[in-house]
């Protein structure tokens, strides 16, 4: 039987309007409910980056399911906070969802004075897909006997001229680095990095003694032996390296950094889609094939429901301000 041209628009437009519906899960319901709407993952990073990578997966894996089709949108600056100030404009509609990691949520919002979106008042969260892990790295620009935390921490105490570390300005690399010289009693300068990258190939050329980075950024390099990683900021030892310690079980349990990556949108995004974004998502993650390329990333992956993940962003919002307040850093303009 053909449809009459004006039934078919009345179908596609019922098709559309599913997007905002929750998701049945049997298995004939989620087909009858497929919506036909593309969908934006907005990253604010460029592409190719860990952020990037990771919202490609995701955007691959539920296309089909939450949306027909999902595409990734780079609009990098500022830190993210480009991206975040886009995001926070568009309509609460289940279309557009902000895939970031937390600084520039969580600790922005207390190193900047004019910030133009609030992370508790402006977004939904909605799912997480992994928790980050910082490490503490050495290279060449320390003698080849410093192995261990504590070897650090007298080697600092006697050569206070070199003993720096590299990180990007106020973000959680560089609160790293001011937490654990404050609780190891040293005098540890910032050199100051654009990013993670330069400053591994610093520390692997012994221009700087030491760095602080995700621990998947140095990960080769430990394991070829070039890079020595004294101490992790995870609570447990992380499974892609058992062998390397935390701070927290070397006597420095203050510092502990697990920040979260994930997905967000506009306040106002009603519960029924944050419920089926985080199913689609979350199933997602949890696929053999994302699981294992972000596995070769360094990445753990971790999903929570969007309640826990609001209590997640809320805590952390809440701890960088303190931690902020205790270092004593001086706000940007």
């Amino acid at each position: 039987m053909h449809l009459h041209r004006n039934s078919r628009r009345s179908l596609l437009r019922a098709l559309a309007a599913s997007l905002a519906l929750p998701l049945a899960w049997s298995s004939g319901a989620a087909q009858a409910q497929q919506p036909a709407d593309l969908v934006t993952f907005v990253v604010g990073y460029p592409a190719g980056g860990a952020t990037d990578t990771v919202a490609r997966l995701v955007a691959e894996a539920i296309q089909g399911k939450y949306a027909s089709g999902v595409v990734v949108l780079n609009k990098a600056g500022a830190g993210g906070q480009l991206a975040a100030t886009y995001i926070k404009e568009q309509a609460p509609d289940g279309r557009t969802f902000l895939f970031t990691p937390a600084f520039p949520m969580v600790i922005h919002p207390h190193t900047y004075k004019q910030l133009r979106y609030d992370t508790l008042k402006d977004f939904v969260p909605i799912a997480t897909t992994h928790f980050g892990t910082l490490a503490l790295s050495v290279g060449p620009g320390t003698p080849a006997e410093l192995t261990t935390l504590k070897d650090f921490i007298a080697w600092a105490k006697a050569n206070p001229d070199k003993a720096t570390f590299g990180a990007p300005t106020g973000g959680s690399q560089h609160f790293t680095g001011l937490m654990f010289s404050r609780d190891a009693g040293i005098k540890l300068d910032l050199v100051p990095y654009k990013g993670g990258a330069p400053s591994v190939v610093d520390a692997l050329g012994g221009h700087i003694p030491a760095i602080v980075t995700p621990l998947a950024e140095v990960l080769e390099h430990w394991r070829d032996g070039k890079l020595r990683i004294l101490a992790t900021t995870a609570k447990e030892r992380s499974e892609l390296a058992p062998e390397i310690p935390t701070f927290t079980e070397q006597g420095f349990p203050s510092v502990v950094v697990q920040d979260w990556t994930g997905f967000l949108a506009p306040a106002g995004t009603p519960p029924e889609i944050v419920a089926r974004a985080n199913a689609a998502i979350s199933e997602a993650v949890r696929m053999p094939k994302v699981k294992e390329a972000m596995a070769k990333q360094g990445m753990e992956i971790g999903t929570r429901t969007p309640e826990a993940f609001a209590r997640t962003v809320r805590e952390s919002w809440e701890r960088y301000r303190d931690i902020v307040k205790a270092t004593g850093f001086k706000v940007e303009q």
